[in-house]
């Protein structure tokens, strides 16, 4: 590449060819069909049981799809792309999280799957963080492809609500099977090419030590550092029982098992599998800095952002092989695919149980609930989406006007409180904690 300027040779890396996005079209299609065979071919639930078949699989899923369906949920195409990206800046320091990751698995078995798993319950909660989600494989699809993000975005989220939609849980989680694999496959060939042109194992580990970048725990109680062992640990804790032992996304996959020993192994086989994943991930930024240690793409402008580091290594390695670029951003936008089609259906859960039930005057049976009217609850999709995101921007312009910059360094402790009370205590006085949860709410936003 000598003699060419750096958008030449950005230019030089778009290679995705036909085979490529034949391989990503095939990886959407099969999504939709998925959700066309639990949608309007495979038998229906019997009359009344159609609520619980929509947003819980009738509580009769197998455990290896729901394992693969919640590794597929949790590890999204921003933790995909974003964990090679700070193992290639800042080290491994940060992969002592996974102390953190196998403490929660203990205290998720004994103290809250039991809770949620007894009542069986469908709704938890719900965030608001689906558009990032989208967002950062989408900066993937414009480093390979060049096209703009904002064309892709929309097509690929059209997809996700049509198979989510019409097929419910059982659509989302077989769909989650198929992108695991695609996201295993695609983490597992970048890093055998990837190796074998660096020079080998021994290569990418050398460089990777003699640049710092692999490094025992820092013991240290210096809460000035990026990463210690203590905030990887502990707050790696707090953090993975926040978005898996009480998140709406997950517990819902959890409930959607006929038996608490099933649960149990779902969440072991979920750990374990997000483990491997995140190893891969780890292992991916330090083959990045073995592959760039003397030519920064971020330095040079190779790379626009960031993320999009990743994107960068498999066309520089793939690139001259068809189909395999294709191979890598199908798998990236699976693990997107995945976090999506869950949230929105965890939200039509929300909508039923937290939205029409509560302003019933009676209770409101199995039967009504499979009634015709309720199908509004099945395309809420199309217009929380909507109303959500119109939400979200009018109260972020308004809230970053009126108070400045949030404070990445403050935690509302209030948002906490309530939930894990009632987890942990047989008694609370509900007004109080409905009033902490609601003043946190508003104070966090503020903040």
């Amino acid at each position: 590449m000598a003699g060419l300027n750096v958008d030449d040779v950005k230019v030089s890396l778009q290679k995705f060819g036909l085979y490529d996005y034949v391989v990503f079209v095939l990886m959407l299609l099969s999504c939709a069909m998925i959700g066309i065979y639990f949608g309007f071919l495979k038998k229906k639930a019997k009359k009344g049981e159609a609520e619980a078949d929509y947003l819980v699989g009738n509580r009769q899923m197998k455990v290896i799809p729901v394992s693969l369906s919640l590794i597929a949920s949790f590890i999204s195409g921003i933790s995909l792309l974003g964990t090679p990206t700070e193992i290639y800046l800042y080290g491994v320091q940060y992969m002592y999280i996974v102390g953190g990751v196998i403490t929660m698995g203990f205290i998720m078995m004994y103290f809250y799957l039991p809770v949620f798993h007894n009542l069986k319950l469908t709704s938890t909660y719900q965030m608001a963080w689906l558009p990032i989600v989208i967002y950062v494989p989408a900066l993937a699809f414009n480093q390979v492809t060049g096209i703009n993000v904002h064309l892709i975005t929309p097509i690929v989220c059209v997809i996700c609500i049509f198979y989510t939609c019409v097929g419910g849980l059982k659509a989302v989680v077989w769909t989650d099977v198929i992108q695991t694999v695609l996201m295993f496959g695609a983490m597992v060939l970048i890093i055998v090419k990837g190796t074998l042109d660096v020079g080998g194992f021994s290569v990418v580990i050398d460089r990777a030590k003699t640049s710092g970048r692999i490094e025992g725990p820092d013991l240290r109680f210096d809460m000035t550092t990026r990463h210690n062992i203590y905030s990887c640990v502990i707050g790696g804790v707090v953090y993975w029982l926040k978005t898996n032992a009480v998140s709406q996304n997950m517990i819902q996959r959890y409930l959607s098992l006929p038996t608490m020993a099933a649960a149990k192994k779902a969440l072991w086989t979920f750990i374990f599998g997000t483990l491997v994943l995140l190893a891969l991930c780890c292992y991916s930024g330090l083959l990045i800095y073995a592959k760039y240690y003397d030519c920064d793409p971020l330095t040079t402008k190779l790379a626009n952002a960031k993320d999009q580091l990743l994107p960068l290594l498999v066309m520089d390695t793939l690139g001259d092989f068809p189909g395999l670029p294709g191979l890598f951003v199908a798998g990236v936008f699976s693990a997107a695919l995945s976090s999506l089609s869950t949230g929105l259906n965890s939200m039509s859960a929300v909508v039923l149980e937290d939205f029409f039930k509560p302003f019933s005057n009676r209770p409101l049976t199995e039967k009504q609930t499979s009634e015709p009217e309720f199908a509004l609850y099945h395309i809420s999709y199309l217009w929380y989406t909507t109303m959500g995101a119109l939400i979200t921007i009018i109260i972020a312009v308004i809230v970053s006007f009126i108070v400045g910059p949030n404070k990445p360094d403050e935690m509302n402790p209030n948002l906490f409180s309530p939930f894990i009370q009632r987890i942990l205590m047989r008694r609370r006085i509900a007004a109080r904690a409905q009033l902490e949860m609601a003043t946190g709410g508003i104070k966090e936003i503020i903040q």
